[in-house]
């Protein structure tokens, strides 16, 4: 029993280090475009003459352009989500790494969408590096959407290992419930009751008394 639970123990631990890491597959190249089109963006004209990596402060700029206090927060989700945390993602696949990128990327881009309505109505509109960074964290949220919550292989295979090693397990346990049960009660040690004989052992092992 105790090399089964050993075998159990490992399997458990197995998984749980795959599940440490996260797949990409194919998805890492959109990531990578993603990281690109977020790099451009920093250079990109934002609004008017203001370039993207000026939307991180918010006021006004050295153009004459006024960044909103959303605008900055998308961009510096946006730096977080997509600058940093996914091209950590892509370079060592931590699934905590990935799942705090996805959060970022999620709200920096819907926060954006507002931006846009911003610019709207502003004396400088959107220019292009405006909707390339929105092409960034949208490429990286749906990138996350898809493998976030995926097993890998190797999570399905040591899930699989669990299952197969906690089975034997408990067909190690059924055999020996069985085998105890079909014992006759007079030899079963799970029913014989040797409460009186043990204390009978104890009384004579007490010396002196009558």
């Amino acid at each position: 029993m105790s090399d089964d639970l050993k075998q159990v123990r490992d399997a458990v631990a197995a998984e749980k280090r795959a599940a440490k890491t996260i797949e990409l597959g194919k998805h890492k190249y959109a990531l990578i475009v993603s990281v690109v089109a977020w790099v451009a963006y920093l250079v990109l004209p934002y609004a008017g003459d203001a370039r993207g990596w000026e939307a991180l402060f918010v006021g006004g700029t050295a153009e004459g352009v006024r960044i909103s206090l959303m605008e900055t927060v998308s961009a510096w989700l946006a730096l977080g989500g997509v600058g940093i945390l996914t091209t950590a993602t892509i370079l060592e696949r931590r699934t905590s790494v990935a799942l705090a990128a996805w959060m970022m990327v999620t709200i920096s881009f819907f926060v954006n969408l507002w931006g846009f309505w911003y610019r709207g109505g502003a004396a400088e509109g959107a220019s292009i590096g405006m909707y390339v960074g929105a092409v960034s964290t949208l490429v990286a949220f749906l990138v996350y959407c898809q493998v976030a919550l995926r097993r890998s292989p190797e999570q399905l295979a040591a899930a699989e290992r669990v299952r197969e090693v906690s089975g034997q397990l408990d067909h190690v346990g059924v055999l020996q419930n069985e085998a105890a049960t079909e014992l006759p009660a007079e030899q079963n040690p799970l029913l014989i009751d040797d409460r009186r004989s043990r204390a009978a052992a104890r009384h004579q092992s007490q010396p002196g008394e009558e």
